[in-house]
């Protein structure tokens, strides 16, 4: 009798062992938010830029810039930014290396990538965008704010861009 009932034991347990996800080898579906195989981890970190003036202009341009991967090549950029020129267009870019490298035509992408920073009546400015660039792995990045459209060669404010 006792051999019956042990062998139903055996039985179940196994069952319930072959019916898990941790031990049946079948991937388990996207998490919400997610598309596809694409998840945060595969797309890496966040980064962050605290931007602060270079003392090339008159503003004292300062604050943060967060990307955020959203799928391979496109980031959420989120802008606080204040102590900016009053009511004006301001160009940004992403370039290679540290502050102060401004090898000319360096920025990652193409200008039109870039939407400028509108700043406000007090020169402070929220920008939430998407921006469309393929930014390379293990290199070292930073934000240049640039003085005006006809000025691209004066940078305002400059972080270097770190993951979070």
């Amino acid at each position: 009798m006792r051999c019956p009932l042990a062998v139903v034991i055996v039985m179940v347990c196994a069952a319930c062992a072959s019916g898990s996800s941790s031990s049946s080898g079948a991937a388990a579906p996207a998490p919400a938010g997610t598309s596809g195989s694409v998840t945060q981890a595969s797309l890496g970190r966040p980064m962050q830029a605290n931007v602060q003036s270079t003392g090339a202009t008159t503003s004292r341009l300062s604050g943060s810039i967060v990307l955020t991967p959203t799928d391979p090549g496109t980031y959420r950029v989120e802008m606080t930014l204040r102590g900016g020129p009053l009511s004006k267009q301001l160009p940004w870019v992403i370039r290679p290396g540290s502050c102060g490298d401004a090898t000319p035509n360096s920025e990652l992408g193409s200008r039109s990538a870039y939407g400028p920073i509108q700043t406000h009546a007090d020169g402070s400015a929220t920008v939430n965008t998407t921006l469309h660039i393929d930014l390379p792995t293990n290199q070292q990045f930073h934000i240049d704010i640039l003085a005006s459209p006809s000025q691209r060669d004066v940078i305002s404010a400059c972080g270097a861009l770190l993951a979070r």
